[in-house]
Order: structure tokens, then C-alpha cells, then sequence
């Protein structure tokens, strides 16, 4: 009996102990797999090349002094029946010149002109190098690849969406979006098309922001896509700055520019809005006669005008009458001595 506990002890050790491996191996795989994904996941860099002018100043008077000396102590040299000292320095210089000029030749491409709000990424064999942002005339990296990113402002007018706001009801929203880029390394390398992930993430926000509230308020004070539109926007451009911060994309402003019910329903919606504001309509012209009727009567009273029962009824549907239909006063008062 001893030896089974001690072999079941045994079993239930190595159990626990290929358990703690299997655990330590999970979440090592984990661990290398969160590694390489953040390994690809791109920052600027922003890089500084130095003045092309000065550069391209500097090369050009080595080559026209080396090609001077070059060829005047040729010249001496001949003159003065193969002097030697000629011959020797007219060696080095001609070397001199012969690598400028084939810097000229091989290494012209580094040269880079930069626009006014515009940067180059540049790439060498594959690998990012940075991004320069510094407008003029420069020179450097002559063997890498550099593509032009744009820095402006961008405006996106959407198309007009159509979704099912919160009650269900079919309506189309319309946007606009202002937007630029804020890092260039996440626009170029992170997504494929930075413009066609703004115009997508544009629709998906504003297609969540539509199912969220109704068109109109359904109880008083309640927030509406008609009704609370620097709300609306608010949220819209937090929702959008959300959706597209992996490209490196800044949000600088989106509205929502056109809100209407769908076609199939339009029509029965806007009967059902001119039937409500009439109704409202009534409801204050009605409120508006009682008051002045109320008004009137005590007038009447104040000034020692005392009416019958019957004359105040018939005050009353005449005046409710001429106020509410348009109608004209009849003679209401009898005349009492």
C-alpha cells in the first residue's frame, strides 16, 4: 500500500509539473507572438539631410579645382620637357577629379526636392529609414526609394448612407470629413490605401452613429439625430479619431451634413410630421383663445358687466368660433333695462 501512495504521489507530481510547462509554453508563445506583432508595427521617424546646395557647391569646385591642376600641370609638365614634379602632381589631382565625376554620375540621384507641406518616406532595400518633413533642397541616402506623402488637409465628402436609426426607421445620413496625415510611417506602411481606409471607417462610424439615436425625440429632452447635431458631431468625430488612429490619421473635423428619412417612407413620415405641428398648432391656438376668453369675462365682471349663464355660454362658442374657425361674432346679449 505504501508503494501505490508513493507511485501515485509520483504521477500526480509529474502531472502538475507537465501542467506548469504547458502553462509557461502558452504563455511564452503568447508573449513572442504579442513581440512580433508590435515588431511590425510602424513609428516615425523623422530625419534630417543636409542642404543640397552646399553639397552640390562643394562637389563642383573639388571637380573644377582638381581639373584645374590637373590639366595646367600637364601642360607645365610638357612644357618644360617631362618634369617630373609635374607629372607627379597632376596624379593625384586627376584622381580627384575622376571621383567627383563619378560622383556626379553614380550618386546624382541623392538629391531630393521637398514641397511646402508635403514629406518624403524614404525605404533602403526594404527597410524604413525615416521621414523628412524639411521643405528645400536636399541631399542624401542617394540609393534609397522615397515616396511623397502629402501633409495637407484633406476634405472627404461622404455619399449618402442609408441606415435603420434606433427605431427602425430607414434614414440617409450624409458627412464630411477634415482630415490629414499625422504619421507618415503608420499611413504608408500599416495600411494599404490610407484614403480608402478613411473613406470606410467614415461610413462605419457614421453607421453607428445613426442606429444610436432616432430621428426625432420620442420623450421630451431626449438626444436626436435632428435634434442635437454639435452632440452628434462631437461624437461622431470621437468615434472616427478611434477608427483610424492605426493609420497614423488625424481627425480635424466631421459633420453630419444631410439627414432625411429613407425613400420607401418619406412621404408617410412627413404626413405624420405635418399631422403632429398641426396638432401643436391647434393645441396653442385653442390655449391661446381660452386664456383671452377668461381674460374678456373678467373684464366684463371688473367693469360691472354681468352676463347670464346662457350669454356667457354663448360668449364663449362664439368667441372659440371667431378664434379657432375664423368665424364671424354673432349678437349674444339681450338687451335687459
Amino acid at each position: 500500500m505504501n508503494n501505490m501512495n508513493l507511485l501515485n504521489d509520483e504521477i500526480m507530481h509529474k502531472d502538475s509539473i507537465n501542467e506548469n510547462n504547458d502553462s509557461n509554453v502558452f504563455q511564452t508563445n503568447i508573449e513572442n507572438n504579442d513581440g512580433n506583432i508590435n515588431q511590425y508595427k510602424s513609428q516615425e521617424k523623422i530625419i534630417h539631410f543636409e542642404k543640397g546646395s552646399k553639397v552640390c557647391l562643394k562637389r563642383c569646385s573639388i571637380l573644377g579645382i582638381s581639373m584645374v591642376i590637373t590639366l595646367v600641370s600637364l601642360l607645365v609638365g610638357l612644357l618644360r620637357y617631362n618634369s617630373l614634379w609635374c607629372f607627379i602632381i597632376a596624379g593625384p589631382s586627376s584622381l580627384v577629379f575622376l571621383y567627383e565625376a563619378c560622383f556626379f554620375i553614380f550618386c546624382c540621384c541623392g538629391f531630393h526636392v521637398v514641397q511646402p507641406n508635403n514629406a518624403l518616406v524614404f525605404e533602403f532595400f526594404g527597410r524604413y529609414i525615416g521621414t523628412l518633413k524639411d521643405n528645400g533642397f536636399w541631399y542624401g541616402y542617394p540609393y534609397s526609394t522615397a515616396r511623397t506623402v502629402s501633409l495637407r488637409s484633406i476634405q472627404y465628402n461622404g455619399n449618402r448612407v442609408k441606415v435603420n436609426e434606433r427605431d427602425g426607421n430607414p434614414v440617409e445620413l450624409g458627412i464630411i470629413v477634415i482630415w490629414k496625415i499625422g504619421d507618415t510611417a503608420k499611413a504608408i506602411f500599416d495600411v494599404v490605401d490610407y484614403n480608402q481606409f478613411v473613406e470606410t471607417q467614415s461610413e462605419a462610424a457614421i453607421r453607428y452613429i445613426g442606429c444610436k439615436y432616432p430621428y426625432d425625440p420620442v420623450k421630451p429632452g431626449e438626444m436626436s439625430l435632428r435634434g442635437g447635431h454639435e452632440v452628434i458631431n462631437h461624437e461622431l468625430k470621437e468615434e472616427l479619431e478611434k477608427r483610424v488612429k492605426p493609420a497614423g490619421i488625424i481627425i480635424e473635423d466631421a459633420r453630419v451634413t444631410e439627414i432625411s428619412y429613407g425613400a420607401e417612407v418619406a412621404q408617410m413620415m412627413l404626413q405624420k410630421q405635418a399631422s403632429t405641428a398641426a396638432a401643436t398648432a391647434k393645441e396653442t391656438i385653442v390655449k391661446s383663445a381660452t386664456n383671452s376668453i377668461i381674460q374678456s369675462l373678467n373684464e366684463f365682471e371688473k367693469y360691472g358687466c354681468r352676463l347670464k349663464e346662457e350669454d356667457k355660454a354663448k360668449f364663449v362658442i362664439s368667441m372659440m368660433n371667431t378664434l379657432c374657425m375664423s368665424s364671424e361674432i354673432s349678437k349674444i346679449m339681450s338687451n335687459n333695462q
